[in-house]
């Protein structure tokens, strides 16, 4: 049972992805065999804490985020977070449809029915009236600002997502060559012909600020205990978070509370419940949270990007015999990890588990119960209307 107490020995694996940068600068193809130091690094921190710390030792040039775009992007979420309410508000992802886009304000997300205390914009890829999805769940346009009110943002945001996914995609080559395919496996059978990409913009107040902000009466009776969000893991594939000072914790391997370090220009990294599952337990989903800041600190900003398969993908588990099979222990550790989610079997495409996932957002909108995903989320208490407003 993990303790309330965080433990200073343990620390989240750090890794530096330079050198498999370095080597695509050269090589289109790269070998296990060049890059082994790096895959095992990547291997190992999957297969324990299911978290590592992505860091680049190598130029600017040579990032996968290069720091402009990270700093153009810290730089507009905090313009936009900064707005009059009665400006953000007309963003609300309540009047953004089947897309599920826009802003959400302070209470409208729980977890585990406490209260989180945050307020976020919801983003995703910019979808054309054209597209194959335009009428599917989380496809479609976004709900932000234009010029004429924060000059530029939305050219940021969308250049820091764009970037932010194709690390998502050099990761997933990364753990293709880990797991002992060819680099391009995973690519093809899980991200193409696009990923689901859910880009959440998160602003932390410190307590003393609630009452002075809208909409904080609802907010008394719950989640006293000083957390932004409450412990959770992730549903889907792959989460790559950005933010700009301390406050996340990870439940460590040996099931104690671990505070990750602020590095400049580095990425939390951690594996998903779906790709645990499609691991068959080899790759862990561990329980995580965030702390509001402390009574006088500033604002905390986080952005997880949940980089997530194809709406199409099929689910199934990876063929894995040729590596050395997991012990009893770590199989029944698998089992219990498996028995806190919503997933009850391995099946289907990625959008049946979303869109079971998503039923309570979208009230009116007819979509289907899976069998494989038990329960839809009750986290998200903003319903939305599935015609957006014009």
């Amino acid at each position: 049972m993990a303790t309330s107490k965080t433990n200073p020995e343990e620390q989240i694996p750090i890794i530096d992805i330079s050198p498999y940068l370095s080597f695509l600068a050269k090589e289109t193809n790269p070998s296990s065999t060049a890059l082994s130091p790096l895959i095992q690094q990547i291997h190992s921190a999957a297969s324990t804490w299911g978290f590592f710390l992505l860091t680049h030792s190598s130029s600017p040039a040579q990032s996968s985020i290069s720091p402009q775009t990270q700093d153009d992007f810290l730089t507009s979420m905090k313009s936009f977070f900064s707005l009059p309410q009665a400006t953000k508000s007309k963003y609300d992802v309540h009047g953004g449809g089947i897309a599920w886009r826009g802003y959400m304000p302070l209470g409208g997300e729980h977890t585990h029915g406490g209260l989180d205390y945050k307020e976020g914009l919801y983003i995703g890829a910019e979808h054309p009236d054209d597209h194959p999805l335009i009428n599917m769940p989380l496809h479609g346009k976004n709900r932000m600002p234009e010029d004429d009110v924060l000059p530029g943002m939305k050219k940021h945001v969308l250049r820091y997502l764009n970037e932010a996914s194709e690390l998502g995609k050099t990761l997933t080559d990364i753990f293709s060559l880990a797991l002992g395919f060819e680099k391009d496996y995973l690519r093809n059978k899980w991200i193409e012909p696009e990923p689901v990409l859910l880009l959440r913009c998160f602003k932390y107040m410190p307590a003393a600020e609630e009452s002075q902000s809208a909409g904080q009466q609802q907010l008394k009776e719950g989640g006293g205990q000083g957390f932004g969000i409450g412990e959770h893991t992730d549903f889907g594939y792959l989460t790559i978070l950005k933010s700009d000072q301390p406050g996340l914790q990870i439940l460590s391997p040996s099931n104690e509370w671990v505070d990750v370090p602020h590095v400049p220009n580095s990425f939390v990294i951690n594996i998903g419940d779906m790709f645990d599952q499609l691991t068959n337990g080899r790759y862990r989903s561990r329980p995580h949270r965030a702390l509001r800041p402390k009574l006088g600190s500033p604002l905390r900003y986080s952005f997880p990007l949940f980089f997530d398969f194809a709406w199409t993908a099929e689910m199934k588990r990876l063929p894995l015999d040729h590596l050395p099979p997991l012990t009893e222990e770590e199989k029944e550790l698998a089992r219990k990890r498996w028995a806190g989610t919503t997933f009850r079997e391995v099946k289907g495409t990625w959008s049946q588990y979303l869109a079971r996932k998503v039923q309570k957002v979208f009230p009116d909108l007819p979509l289907p119960d899976f069998e494989g995903n038990a329960a839809p989320s009750t986290r998200f208490t903003r319903v939305v209307e599935a015609r957006p407003e014009e």
